[in-house]
C-alpha cells in the first residue's frame, strides 16, 4: 500500500501531462480512495470523475494550472 502511495504520488509531480496510462483498477473503491488521498497530500484536487466512452473509471485532478487524468484498465461491471 505504501509502495502505491508513494509511485502515485511521484506520478502527480511531473507536470503538464494530460493523461497518466496506469494499470490501476479504479473500479475498486479502495485503489480510488488511495489516489484520491495521494493526490491530496501533494496538493491536487479532485475535479471530475466519470465513466468514459469505454464504461472506464476516470479521475480528473487539478493543481493551480496543470490537470491530470486517470483513467481505470477494466470496464465497470454494474
Amino acid at each position: 500500500m505504501k509502495k502505491l502511495l508513494l509511485f502515485t504520488g511521484m506520478l502527480l509531480l511531473t507536470t503538464h501531462v494530460k493523461a497518466v496510462e496506469l494499470n490501476l483498477n479504479l473500479n475498486n473503491p479502495d485503489v480510488r480512495q488511495c489516489l484520491i488521498d495521494s493526490a491530496n497530500e501533494e496538493g491536487w484536487e479532485l475535479k471530475a470523475k466519470y465513466l468514459d466512452e469505454n464504461d472506464k473509471v476516470v479521475l480528473v485532478f487539478k493543481k493551480e494550472d496543470k490537470v491530470v487524468e486517470y483513467t481505470g484498465n477494466q470496464k465497470l461491471e454494474y
